[in-house]
């Protein structure tokens, strides 16, 4: 089924909201980032952001699903998933700055999950054969590398910050393909709030080997404490939502590949907030970037329909 115009539209304004969302979370980490420790912004936004959607699982009727998946196998790798790309972006963040790890983020989306797609579940491989789509792949890469070579706002990435050059990109694209495949038959509130709960319980067993420690959960002021709570709101559990919603409407590459706004809104709050202005080259890199998801997004976009009947379950539509 090819989505009408109604759907694409609304897909098109979920994922560009999601990605202005997710664009927020440099701001907090970094606002956060003077007297908060790595082990307190690592843990509690995924505790916040996974109890908001238990409780949105649980009001829509689909609890049942949710303690099911703790006993499934896959639904724990989903959480190593997770645990993985917040590791990265947070370090990413700190190293390299907001809108170099933005672009490594992107390169996930646009150029690694579709990549995922393609291998492990056998779809959307007739786009190989689009002239845009490898153009679009091709110019994404091109437009990271600019920014990760010209950018270094913050610091250059050396040493073993080199790893997180190909585990970012990675564990995302591996985190939403995984999930949004798994949405197509248990609901997507229900995989989100396992998913971040678990992993917020994976990193409070690691805390003591964690910058900060585990002490550095406790030693919170309230200013703090408020940002925490509205990162984990806003990027845990609104972001992702509005995503899988346009999943749901438009298809899996469509979504991913808009996400490639999420540097052009980093960019813009990097200079209008923070006061991180990024070296021509860097800023290059995102407009460049920007064109490859246009490129690449051409097509029809098929969308899956969920429908969750008393087990909790979904086929695809």
């Amino acid at each position: 089924m090819v989505p009408g115009s109604r759907g694409r539209s609304a897909a098109i304004l979920l994922a560009t909201l999601a990605a202005f969302l997710w664009a927020t979370y440099y701001v907090f980490v970094l606002w956060l980032a003077p007297s908060t420790s790595a082990s307190a912004v690592l843990i509690w936004p995924f505790l916040v952001g996974g109890g908001l959607f238990a409780l949105y699982a649980v009001a829509k009727g689909q609890g049942a699903a949710f303690c099911r998946l703790w006993t499934d196998p896959a639904a724990w790798l989903r959480i190593l998933c997770a645990v993985g790309m917040q590791i990265s972006t947070l370090a990413a963040t700190y190293t390299a700055g907001p809108i170099d790890t933005s672009l490594l983020a992107l390169i996930g989306d646009v150029v690694v999950a579709p990549i995922v797609l393609m291998l492990l579940y056998l779809e959307g491989r007739d786009r190989l054969r689009s002239r845009e789509f490898i153009a679009g792949l091709s110019l994404s890469v091109v437009g990271g590398a600019l920014t990760i070579v010209g950018g270094h706002a913050i610091a250059p990435i050396a040493g073993w910050a080199v790893l997180i050059l190909p585990v970012l990109p990675i564990s995302v694209a591996l985190y939403f393909v995984t999930t949004a495949r798994a949405a197509r038959s248990v609901p997507i509130s229900a995989l989100n709030a396992q998913a971040f709960l678990g992993a917020g319980i994976v990193l409070l067993v690691l805390s003591p080997a964690l910058p900060g420690g585990a002490s550095g959960l406790w030693t919170l002021s309230i200013t703090s404490t408020g940002l925490l709570v509205a990162l984990g709101a806003v990027t845990f559990f609104l972001a992702p939502l509005c995503y899988f919603l346009a999943v749901e409407k438009a298809g899996l590459i469509l979504t991913a590949l808009l996400m490639a706004s999420i540097p052009v809104f980093t960019l813009a709050l990097s200079v209008g907030v923070l006061g991180i202005v990024p070296t021509l080259l860097g800023a290059l890199g995102v407009p460049v970037a920007l064109l490859g998801a246009i490129f690449a997004i051409q097509g029809n976009h098929p969308p899956w329909t969920p429908d969750y009947g008393s087990h909790g379950g979904a086929r695809a539509g």
